[in-house]
């Protein structure tokens, strides 16, 4: 994937709302430094997801979660779990990917999780995004969110990257 500027400073946060309300400078978080030091680690983590995601937007107009790990020896590995129907939502196969990534954690330095959602950039209109969670072993979680836009003759079209500090995908590490 080309690389288009994702993975910048952490701006703001996301509220229960969908809403993003960045910080001000002198409220920039400690895990900012964290996040300075782990950046490389959770770019090589969540890049293949949104190429995937994006792709799959662009062909389909949304897409189920689905995963990546990234190992103690710095290879990514995709991560999915599908349930035993064959019709499903994203409600179902979210939980089956949060068991799956769990037992991924084991061999794994980060993990991340890819899906469709809707977010209020600066709190204003509400828009479809790709959002990639991130968590890496040190105890760094952070989303990633590209707002997309459907446009006439089902193009889209999608926007600057939002990174945001976010709570882990999973509550303790299993390593």
């Amino acid at each position: 994937m080309t690389d288009r500027g994702y993975l910048g400073t952490i701006i703001g946060y996301l509220t229960p709302t969908g809403d993003v309300t960045k910080f001000a400078e002198e409220e920039m978080p400690d895990t900012d430094t964290l996040y300075r030091e782990l950046k490389g680690d959770l770019q090589t983590v969540a890049e293949p997801l949104f190429e995937l995601a994006c792709g799959q937007v662009e062909k389909r107009g949304a897409f189920l979660p689905f995963g990546a790990k990234l190992s103690t020896e710095g290879e990514v590995s995709l991560v999915a779990a599908a349930p035993e129907e064959d019709a499903t939502t994203s409600d179902v196969v979210y939980p089956l990917m949060i068991a799956a990534l769990r037992e991924s954690a084991r061999t794994s330095n980060a993990i991340a999780l890819a899906e469709w959602v809707k977010i209020a950039p600066d709190g204003g209109k509400q828009t479809d995004a790709v959002k990639v969670h991130t968590q890496h072993k040190r105890g760094l979680s952070v989303a990633f969110y590209i707002p997309s836009t459907k446009k006439l003759f089902r193009s889209w079209q999608f926007g600057e990257m939002m990174v945001i500090p976010a709570d882990p995908l999973l509550e303790s590490w299993l390593g």
